[in-house]
Parts: structure tokens; sequence; C-alpha cells
């Protein structure tokens, strides 16, 4: 792939809303705002930069001036949004479904590729996003459609598309999606399970109304609103009556099951509706930590420096640390694959099933959702 600058050819500054969030000092701290009528230079540099810009916090209801908690829209990584539109492989003429209008700026990408005889169309969940979007693809000179509404059902009034891509994250693909992608179209999305980041995924839509493809580089983007990943904090009695005992995996193990790249993506794909978070509490602790919501299970391992074996409280119906354990040892006994040998398929009644390599494999299995 050519340099990022090279492909992305739409500047993304007159996209980037005035005031934007930045990581709070010190780290963990939530998310503050950095205004560009206060500080024109450190905002045209994030702007500049190769990095994301995070253009609103807590679904919008945090203002400017108080301190946010979670990232809620965002206008990506420069190069991923490269490496994202040179695997979705969009050409001039084509019809392109955008999932996530964000700020407007990968749907003006698109439409500067599809040219004057091609169509996007963008969708996007939050009306505020949207007017926002809307109004810098217009002075831009961008004739892209924004629909706003729920992105996971596609927009079935322009279909068929030749292209369909999201910029946020998912767990399942929507049945949409495939239905509004003409047959030999691509749709590239991130995806993944609840456990740890996902894959660049990219499907070929089948006649059959199937769809299928391989997994590819690490990537961390926000859910799709309705599938979003969080977490159980239990209380200091429900700790006392927790199922306690000890492991004895190292850390080069512990690295390896929360690390994308080793074991952390196939982790996923075996134990279900997991969601991991890690977390350094200083130089010589740290927590791994297992969440179920659904059945309101939850696992930590508690890691001291120089203190080994570590303690695993468990919670709940589900004992969360064993499932991984076990998926672990699985990940090693089948030669540690890696994301990217990894490949998914989406039946025609929307079933996921996963396979290493190629869908004959003998390591193949259906996802529970």
């Amino acid at each position: 792939m050519n340099d990022w600058h090279d492909q992305l050819r739409v500047s993304r500054a007159p996209f980037i809303p005035s005031v934007v969030w930045v990581a709070a000092t010190p780290p963990g701290e939530g998310f503050v705002s950095l205004s560009r009528a206060e500080d024109e230079t450190c905002w045209r540099e994030l702007v500049d930069s190769d990095e994301p810009i995070i253009t609103q916090v807590d679904d919008g209801a945090t203002a400017p001036g108080r301190t946010g908690w979670r990232p809620s829209s965002s206008c990506s990584q420069p190069s991923l949004v490269a490496a994202m539109l040179d695997t979705l492989d969009v050409r001039e003429e084509q019809r392109a479904l955008e999932i996530g209008t964000g700020t407007g700026w990968n749907a003006a990408l698109l439409s500067a590729r599809v040219g004057s005889y091609g169509h996007v169309v963008s969708v996007e969940v939050d009306p505020a996003v949207a007017d926002d979007a809307r109004r810098a693809l217009t002075k831009t000179g961008y004739p892209v459609l924004v629909v706003t509404g729920d992105g996971t059902k596609g927009y079935p009034a322009d279909a068929p598309y030749d292209r369909t891509i999201c910029t946020a994250s998912v767990r399942e693909i929507p049945r949409a999606w495939i239905d509004q992608t003409r047959p030999g179209g691509l749709i590239v999305t991130p995806w993944g399970t609840d456990y740890g980041d996902d894959a660049l995924t990219c499907l070929t839509v089948h006649e059959d109304g199937s769809a299928s493809g391989r997994c590819g580089a690490n990537l961390a983007f926000m859910r799709v609103r309705h599938q979003r990943r969080d977490y159980r904090d239990p209380t200091a009695d429900q700790l006392d009556t927790a199922h306690t005992s000890q492991t004895t995996r190292t850390g080069p193990e512990l690295f390896e099951i929360t690390d994308f790249t080793r074991a952390a993506f196939t982790i996923g794909l075996r134990v279900p509706s997991c969601y991991l978070t890690v977390e350094d509490l200083d130089d010589n602790h740290r927590r791994i930590e297992l969440h179920d919501l659904g059945s309101r299970s939850w696992a930590r391992i508690s890691l001291v420096r120089r203190h080994h074996p570590w303690t695993v409280h468990q919670i709940g119906p589900r004992h969360l640390w064993d499932e991984v354990d076990t998926a672990y040892t699985w990940w090693r006994q089948a030669g540690k694959p890696t994301p990217d040998r990894y490949g998914l398929t989406v039946t025609p009644d929307g079933a996921h099933e996963v396979w290493i390599d190629a869908p004959d494999h003998e390591h193949r299995w259906p996802l529970n959702l």
C-alpha cells in the first residue's frame, strides 16, 4: 500500500470540529476538551498527525470544559482510514454505503473515489453528528447522502451497493448489509468478539445470500452503540463471597492471553460474551478482569510483581477465568493460530461460522452471538 498521504487526497481539517477531546492528565482520568479558539497550535498538530481524534464523548451529554469518560464519536487515524479504503477497493462509478458518518471525512474520501457518476450513502445514528457532517460535506462540495438512523439496518432505498464499509466495530454482521450489497460486492468492517480488539475483516457477498472472507489487521474502534461492551464492578461484599483460587500461568502466558496478535483473538472466538479489561495500578500491580453482564459473571486475576502464583477471584454462574484458560490451552494445541489465519462465513440465515485457513478446515465452529 502507498503512503497514506498519497491515498487520502481530501484534507481532514475542514471536517474536524473546533472543539475536540484529548486524554486527561494523568492517564485514566477521562477526557478533556481542546478548543481551536484557545489553542490553535495544539488543535492543528492533532489534525495533521497520524492519530485518531475524539470528536464527541458520552454521546454528547458532556459539555466542553467538563470531564468526559466514554468516547462516542471520532475521526479515525489516517493510516487506518487508508488501510480500510485500500481493502475496500472502491472504484469510480460504484455505489457505496458507509455505516458511521462521524465527521464526514471518510464519506468525502469515498465520494472522491467513486467520482461524479458514483453514489455514496452514509448513515449516522447521532442526529447532531449527522448534521455537522452534512454541513461539512456541503461546504467542501462532496455530494454524499447523509441519513440519520441505525446503521445496522443500512439504507435499503438506494440499494444495491457495490461496497459497504463500517467505521465502527461490530460483534455481529447485520443481515441488512449483506442483503443490500450486490453479489460479488465487498463488506469491510472492524469485526470481533467482546474479548479484546477487533480485526479488519473483508467479506465477499455471494449469490446465495451468504458472505465470507478473511480477518486481518488489529483495529481498536468504537462499537456500534447497541453492541457496546461494558464491565461489572463487584462490591466488597460480593468479593468476599467470590470463588478464590490461584493460577500458575506465568507473566509471558498472561501476556499471550491478553494480546491480540497472540491468543486473545482466538480466546474471544471460543469464549462468548466475555469482555476483557486490563488495568495497571502501578509498576508492580496489574489487574486482568473478565466481565459478562448477561450472566452477572466476573473474574479477576491479580498480578503482583515477584509474588507468584497469582490470585484469581470468580463470581457468578460462569467461571470466566476457567473458560479463558481452557481456550488458551486449545490455542496452544492448535498451533497458536494468528488472527490473519481466521476467516468468517455468514450463512443465508445469519449464522456466523469461523474457520482457520479455509472454510473446510478441521478447525471451524459456529459462534454463539
